[in-house]
């Protein structure tokens, strides 16, 4: 099965995938993907982490946000920087 690398960009840091996972096709590593973009987002701090899903040749195959991610201009600042006045 191909191998395919999972990097991840996440507070102006790139962290790169050196072990990767092996799975069928494209599809099933893309929603690998989308699962470790959605498990990252539960940390607020991670919310706006970006995942590459990259194939085996290294051709970028998927650009992925957590479907919980909210667009910047819909998000609120977080709790701890709020004005309490």
């Amino acid at each position: 099965m191909p191998r395919y690398m999972y990097h991840i960009h996440a507070a102006g840091v790139t962290s790169r995938d050196q072990a990767g996972k092996q799975h069928p096709n494209d599809g099933r590593a893309v929603a690998y993907g989308q699962l470790i973009a959605d498990e990252l987002a539960e940390e607020y701090e991670y919310r706006g982490a970006i995942v590459d899903v990259l194939a085996p040749s290294g051709r970028l195959i998927a650009r992925l946000v957590s479907s919980r991610a909210l667009p910047p201009w819909l998000q609120s600042t977080p709790p701890a920087q709020r004005a309490l006045h």
